[in-house]
């Protein structure tokens, strides 16, 4: 539950940076750049949020995906049984 709170708070702060980076384009140069650099920092965003809260949680981005546990997880399993 952590992650998901820490997750949207990241999401809103850079949407928010991304915002306000789109809105001085817009005043000074135009419209459309300003819709290009607003999409391009809104999607972008949500990858970097969601490393933020990795690098948050976990203190490290070795191992982003969490893969090596489940594997740990599973052998464990198949030897109990």
């Amino acid at each position: 539950m952590k992650a998901l709170i820490l997750y949207v708070v990241f999401v809103l702060v850079g949407a928010t940076i991304a915002a306000g980076i789109s809105y001085y384009i817009e005043m000074y140069v135009s419209v459309t750049a300003s819709l290009i650099t607003f999409l391009a920092l809104f999607f972008t965003n949500f990858a970097t949020a969601w490393l933020a809260v990795i690098l948050v949680m976990d203190g490290s981005l070795r191992n982003p995906t969490g893969r090596a546990e489940q594997i740990a997880i599973e052998a464990a399993s198949r030897r109990a049984h």
